[in-house]
């Protein structure tokens, strides 16, 4: 007999937070200094030699910065040899992005693959969804381009948090979405699910103390109108990030089966032209994998 939905209860932050706890996205330990890297890579305050000499003081992370900084991804000419060169050559930004992504790779819970939820594929359609947002801003929003692309690579983070609160209701989702594969995702978690993942996310971030912006813009990420007014910019490039990463099918099994036509008034709102949206539409595939293999080996 299939589960049928009544009004589901709020789960309050601490339950959220002790599921945190419980997979090491917070708490002591080596996983807890996932969290200070991200802290300090996402915070506009921090200096670039400060960004450069916290990266260089993790060999696993320094390792990859400069493997995707010398990758087809960036089509740099010269060698990078150092993280200070890699700043110069490439930027900030991109460096802030760069090691962000090769964090929540170190983040995400490996033994969750063993459950319910497809990390290497949300990891991949959370990677899609960063280069798209990214690629999206430059066009009319350069200034924040780096930022959409850190929430565009957290704005699934919550799906984990999601499983380990709810896995008989994150069962019933994946159930009802073999029944009915067309049927709207967002509509199967609020009848099936007891929390949905944007709050998860939304709450690991703030307690990661991550900037507002980025809070905001992963919790809003399905509703981009709802956001603050100052973060509304931003949450919409991850949402339309997300959409055209569906589109060139990274996906995985709690998306929805076909992405959202942009709206008119979104597009009005970013700026952008349809022109401009086939542009990104076309060059993601490519960008993705080269990123992809560069950051992960796969």
């Amino acid at each position: 007999m299939s589960r049928i939905s009544t009004v589901k209860p709020q789960v309050d932050r601490a339950r959220l937070l002790q599921a945190a706890t419980s997979l090491g996205l917070i708490g002591s330990g080596g996983t807890d200094s996932v969290a200070r890297l991200l802290s300090r890579l996402c915070d506009p305050r921090v200096e670039g030699s400060e960004v450069a000499l916290i990266i260089e003081n993790h060999p696993v992370l320094c390792a990859r910065v400069l493997r995707v900084a010398n990758s087809a991804y960036y089509g740099q000419q010269r060698r990078v040899t150092t993280i200070k060169q890699a700043v110069l050559l490439l930027g900030l930004a991109a460096i802030r992005g760069i090691a962000a992504a090769a964090c929540v790779d170190r983040a995400t819970p490996r033994r969750t693959q063993a459950n319910l939820a497809d990390m290497p594929a949300l990891l991949r359609h959370s990677l899609a969804t960063a280069v798209a947002a990214e690629a999206l801003a430059r066009f009319e929003h350069e200034s924040i381009a780096s930022e959409a692309f850190i929430a565009g690579v957290l704005h699934n983070l919550g799906v984990a948090i999601q499983v380990c609160i709810d896995r008989s209701g994150v069962t019933a989702m994946l159930e009802e979405r073999r029944r009915n594969p067309a049927r709207d995702i967002r509509a199967v978690e609020s009848q099936f699910a007891t929390v949905r993942h944007e709050d998860c996310v939304a709450a690991i971030l703030d307690a990661w103390q991550l900037p507002e912006a980025l809070v905001a813009a992963t919790g809003y990420h399905h509703d981009p109108s709802a956001a603050p007014p100052a973060h509304r910019v931003l949450a919409l490039l991850v949402s339309l990030g997300a959409s055209l990463a569906l589109a060139s099918g990274h996906t995985f099994s709690l998306e929805p089966a076909a992405p959202a036509e942009p709206s008119p008034e979104a597009l009005g709102v970013l700026g952008l032209t349809a022109r401009e949206l086939e542009q990104v539409t076309t060059e993601l595939p490519e960008k993705v994998e080269s990123l992809a293999r560069a950051l992960f080996g796969t």
